[in-house]
């Protein structure tokens, strides 16, 4: 609970940012401070999906957070997490609009 309400906040947070910035890729996020992104990957797929989840659905509304994704995970883990969110087999944010 206590989770899913900071990545909550973080999504509201982000995505002003991306907004009022018009980043291209993510920005540099605290939380991680180390070499390996994979963590922030996760976090960003997965900040992606509460948008979606927030929103009904609302790709147009969610398109920054996809982007900020887009930019740190490896194709190859957004293509995986992509068909396992189709099959119902994703481990993280539950979301099937």
């Amino acid at each position: 609970q206590q989770n899913q309400a900071s990545l909550t906040s973080l999504i509201n947070l982000n995505m002003e940012e991306v907004i009022a910035a018009n980043l291209k890729t993510t920005p540099i996020d605290k939380r991680f401070h180390t070499t390996n992104q994979a963590n922030h990957c996760w976090n960003r797929y997965n900040e992606w999906v509460m948008c979606l989840k927030k929103t009904s659905g609302d790709e147009d509304q969610c398109k920054p957070m996809r982007q900020l994704s887009l930019s740190i995970c490896p194709d190859a883990w957004v293509e995986k997490w992509d068909e396992e969110r189709d099959e119902g087999k994703f481990p993280g944010v539950q979301y099937s609009g």
